[in-house]
């Protein structure tokens, strides 16, 4: 168990540091001016840069930051599950829900990515900065996963269970 507990918290500080980081990474792309690849435009819409300004640039910084809140909000209860594990919650049922938490926020990392994609073009047509367009994509690779994570926490709830039920048993 104690192998757990060192383990655990090395890794929640490498998490904590990718929750810092993601907004530095985010911040920094917008100030050096590649905001267009944080936006995931589709080649060849031609922007015009120069008319980022005010408020155009908050919806610009909005959208941008659809994906990486979806991102932070699964660091996040990844490192509260590292901090169960890290007291020695391992078979508990605040164990199976952060397990599930982590899988949910998964699913929306693709959801956030899908969304952002989609209102991506309509908020750059009106403030100006491309012509009209409108850009839809499938993303399911964390969808997958995210669902995975959520059956074998259903799992893991269920052996949790069993072993309840055994424990009660004379």
């Amino acid at each position: 168990m104690d192998k757990l507990k060192k383990a655990s918290t090395r890794l929640q500080i490498v998490v904590i540091t990718l929750v810092v980081l993601t907004p530095c990474a985010m911040a920094l792309g917008l100030v050096t001016g590649s905001w267009a690849d944080l936006l995931n435009i589709p080649p060849g819409i031609a922007l015009d840069a120069s008319r980022i300004s005010g408020v155009g640039l908050v919806a610009v910084i909005a959208v941008a930051s659809i994906k990486p809140a979806a991102y932070m909000v699964a660091f996040w209860f990844l490192y509260r599950l590292l901090g169960l594990y890290r007291e020695g919650a391992v078979f508990t049922a605040a164990n199976v829900a952060a397990i599930r938490r982590i899988g949910w926020a998964l699913v929306g990392i693709d959801a956030a990515a899908m969304v952002q994609i989609l209102v991506t073009g309509p908020v750059l047509t009106v403030f100006g900065i491309t012509d009209g367009h409108v850009s839809v994509t499938l993303k399911v690779a964390f969808l997958t996963v995210g669902l995975f994570i959520v059956l074998v926490a259903h799992v893991m709830d269920l052996g949790r269970e069993l072993k309840e039920q055994d424990s009660l048993v004379i």
